[in-house]
């Protein structure tokens, strides 16, 4: 029969073997950077990033058990907390379609922003998502891989490997098909530890394009 002591010792090393979950409502981000010629080629009407050639920001989303977390109960939307980065966002972070910019923070902070609000609160999140996309320029690390973006046919497994190769971490690549057909590059994503810094590695499976795409 194991003694008090040999229990004790027991549960420390259980405790120090079993794996750890992390409390928090999510355990790392999705940061999304869409690409504005194909955003706007799939837009019918009026979409002011159509002679945008860098990558915008979609989002910094929050991920849990490998998915989206979103809607969760928090502080709403107060474009008053993040006035003072309205120029860089501006710059980084527009709305391509309506150019209705506030709108589009707003949207993203309620829907995805706030579901890391135990970490980040709006500031924060704004803050963190700019200086991500100051770090992460997937134009120029593409570019200095031999992917020129073009409006020409490439590979999926070009691309993938650039990027790797860059930030020696997995993309996700996401596409949407065109009504001609046409399969388009629209959003890249890295993924980010909890942290709002480090580079992770993303699944690559979560990719929905096909082996080759218009970029």
């Amino acid at each position: 029969m194991a003694t008090p002591n040999t229990q004790i010792f027991l549960l420390f090393v259980f405790a120090i073997l079993l794996p750890r979950t992390k409390s928090q409502p999510f355990d790392d981000f999705w940061f999304v950077q869409q690409w504005p010629p194909n955003v706007c080629a799939l837009q019918s009407g009026r979409c002011i990033g159509r002679g945008t050639n860098s990558f915008t920001i979609h989002g910094l989303w929050p991920q849990k058990g490998g998915n989206s977390v979103t809607n969760c109960p928090g502080t709403s939307f107060d474009f008053n907390q993040i006035s003072h980065l309205e120029n860089d966002l501006n710059i980084v972070w527009p709305n391509l379609i309506t150019g209705n910019h506030k709108w589009f923070w707003g949207h993203e902070w309620n829907t995805h922003g706030i579901c890391s609000e135990s970490k980040y609160d709006e500031k924060a999140y704004f803050q963190t998502s700019i200086n991500l996309r100051h770090n992460i320029n997937l134009l120029s690390a593409l570019r200095v891989q031999g992917v020129v973006p073009n409006g020409a046919s490439k590979s999926k497994q070009r691309v993938e490997s650039a990027i790797i190769s860059h930030f020696k971490k997995n993309p996700v690549l996401r596409c949407k098909t065109a009504s001609n057909g046409q399969v388009l590059l629209t959003e890249i994503v890295m993924c980010i530890d909890d942290d709002g810094v480090t580079l992770i590695n993303c699944n690559l499976a979560k990719s929905n394009c096909a082996n080759s795409f218009i970029f």
